[in-house]
């Protein structure tokens, strides 16, 4: 009689074994889903970051050509000055605002998404 409850406890470790590793296996399936980044949260943090910078960009224009002004001078191409002031900032802006304490951009934080250095 001892030798069959000693199986029964065999048998019952086994299947609590087997069904914690199901559970793992199942949680773990869940956690890369949700890793997983949507297409649509990915453009919506882009598009609000090319909105950022181009605001930052157009008012550094407008500031140059102000202070260019005062001293007699101005910005005859804006179009070609903008494109080179938005090429700029959009380095620095990715670099610093990607370095910082949050790692992440405003349109990253804005559309819930984090950067994980692994």
């Amino acid at each position: 009689m001892l030798e069959q409850n000693e199986t029964n406890v065999d048998n019952s470790e086994e299947i609590n074994v087997d069904n914690s590793e199901e559970i793992n296996h199942i949680e773990n399936i869940e956690v890369e889903k949700s890793m997983k980044l949507k297409f649509i949260d990915t453009l919506k943090a882009s598009l609000i970051d090319l909105i950022v910078i181009g605001a930052i960009s157009t008012a550094l224009v407008f500031i140059t050509d102000s202070i260019l002004r005062l001293t007699g001078y101005f910005v005859t191409q804006k179009f070609q000055m903008s494109f080179i002031i938005f090429m700029v900032v959009m380095v620095l802006y990715m670099s610093i605002m990607e370095s910082g304490k949050t790692s992440t951009t405003i349109g990253k934080k804005l559309s819930g998404l984090k950067i994980i250095k692994g």
